[in-house]
C-alpha cells in the first residue's frame, strides 16, 4: 500500500511538474510577446526622440538667426532715428535762420531809402528763374539724388522752353 501510495505521490508529483512547466512556459512565451513588444515601443520612441531633437536644432538654429537679426534691426533702428533727429534739428535750425534772414532782409527794405533798393525789391522774377531756383533746392536736398531731373547730365544740360521766358512774372515775395 505504501507502494501504490508512494507511486500515487510520485504520479501527482510528475503531473503537477508538468503543469508547472506548462505554466512557466506560456508565461515565458507571454513575457517574450511583451518584451517584443516594449522593444519596438522603445524602438519608436527613440525614432521619435531623435526627430524631435532634429526639430528642436532646427528651430533653435531659427531662433538664433531671428535673434541676431532683431539686434541688426534694433541697430538699425537706433541709426535712424538718430539720423532723423539731427535731420529735424537741421531742419528747424535751417527754418530759424531763413525766418531770422527774412526778418533782416524786411527790415532792410523796410528801412531804405534808396530808390535802387526799393526799385529792386518791387521789380517782378521771371518763372523761369523761380523754376530753376526752387528745381536748386529740390536738387540740394541728399534724397533727391536719384531723381533724374538732378543729375547734370540730364538737367543742366537741356535747353532752356522759350515759353517758360514768355510767361506771366511773380513778383518777389519775403
Amino acid at each position: 500500500m505504501l507502494s501504490t501510495l508512494s507511486s500515487k505521490i510520485i504520479a501527482l508529483l510528475i503531473v503537477l511538474l508538468i503543469v508547472l512547466i506548462g505554466v512557466f512556459t506560456a508565461f515565458f512565451v507571454i513575457n517574450k510577446g511583451q518584451i517584443a513588444l516594449l522593444n519596438a515601443n522603445l524602438d519608436k520612441s527613440e525614432l521619435a526622440r531623435s526627430e524631435l531633437q532634429k526639430n528642436l536644432s532646427s528651430v533653435t538654429s531659427s531662433l538664433e538667426t531671428a535673434e541676431k537679426d532683431k539686434q541688426t534691426l534694433l541697430g538699425n533702428l537706433a541709426l535712424l532715428a538718430k539720423a532723423l533727429s539731427d535731420r529735424e534739428r537741421s531742419r528747424n535750425e535751417i527754418k530759424r535762420e531763413f525766418e531770422q534772414s527774412t526778418k533782416e532782409l524786411t527790415q532792410v527794405f523796410e528801412r531804405s531809402s534808396d530808390e535802387k533798393t526799393l526799385s529792386w525789391g518791387a521789380t517782378v522774377i521771371p518763372d523761369a528763374v523761380n523754376s530753376v531756383l526752387e528745381q536748386s533746392a529740390r536738387c540740394a536736398n541728399r534724397y533727391r539724388n536719384q531723381d533724374s531731373v538732378c543729375f547734370s547730365a540730364q538737367g543742366t544740360d537741356q535747353p532752356v522752353h522759350r515759353s517758360a521766358v514768355f510767361q506771366q512774372e511773380k513778383p518777389r515775395s519775403f
